[in-house]
């Protein structure tokens, strides 16, 4: 069994980049700046519509996440997350990631499990709201009494460690139950992937590096000179997108190491 590749994408142009490099699924969002949020129902529609269009196996998840802070939610944000939810899964979407916790930090199972009701039949991920638990080992069992078949975890550390001691744990309590998927974030450097590849490490990996900026095509520009707090000038000249050749070097590196 290969290691499986899962990598963030913001356009349809992304995700299709993702599947040439070689990704297994990816999970489509917006505002990078602000953690990743959820979706248009548009972009899921036309992704699926390319999907249908291009016969191209590549999984496709959605974030369910309204605003960009904490995983402790309000009832109408909340609601915001349920009619989010059942128009992605009109639009096709195949797996969801959320994480929802109590105020004491504490998974909040009911309203994870009303979520998970409201998308069945469809793969589901916990994402990185985990880490805002108390008592991560606690919130991993949970998750299996509701059925979630992943768990988005980051790996890193501090000064650019690992947290593979932590990782490990969570490996060996869900005894295959439930995968612990790997996230490597911004900070992630693609050289230094062989050291996590180690047989029996049997993790899947979510990398959103890979992305780049080119100029924009528009022959007109604003010559106004941008504020420091005008987020929207300050970034009018570039467009950011993923480079199919950064997931490929990612995926030829795992396919070089024995399989997990």
């Amino acid at each position: 069994m290969k290691y499986e590749l899962e990598v963030g994408a913001r356009t349809v142009e992304d995700a299709l980049a993702a599947w040439r490099g070689g990704a297994d699924r990816v999970e489509l969002y917006v505002s990078p700046t602000e953690g990743a949020l959820t979706p248009s129902a548009g972009l899921v529609r036309q992704m699926m519509e390319v999907k249908k269009a291009t016969g191209i196996g590549l999984g496709i998840f959605v974030m369910i996440r309204p605003r960009s802070g904490d995983f402790l939610y309000s009832d109408t944000e909340f609601d915001v997350m349920l009619k989010d939810t059942d128009t992605l899964l009109e639009a096709g979407a195949e797996g969801f990631m959320a994480g929802i916790v109590t105020p004491e930090g504490v998974l909040d199972v009911k309203r994870m499990k009303q979520l998970k009701d409201h998308v069945p039949g469809r793969r589901f991920t916990l994402h990185r709201g985990f880490e805002s638990v108390r008592d991560q080992s606690k919130a991993l069992e949970q998750a299996v009494d509701l059925v979630i078949e992943f768990i988005l975890t980051g790996a890193m550390l501090g000064g650019g460690a690992y947290d593979f001691e932590r990782i490990m744990r969570l490996h060996e309590q869900a005894a295959g139950r439930i995968k612990i998927m790997v996230a490597l974030g911004g900070a992630f450097k693609t050289p230094e992937l062989p050291k996590l590849l180690i047989p029996g490490m049997p993790f899947d990996y979510h990398i959103v590096n890979g992305y780049r900026k080119r100029p924009s095509k528009m022959r007109y520009v604003p010559g106004m000179e941008p504020g420091d707090d005008d987020y929207l000038a300050k970034h009018l000249s570039t467009v950011d997108y993923l480079e199919e050749s950064a997931v490929r070097e990612i995926r030829d590196i795992m396919d070089k190491f024995p399989e997990k």
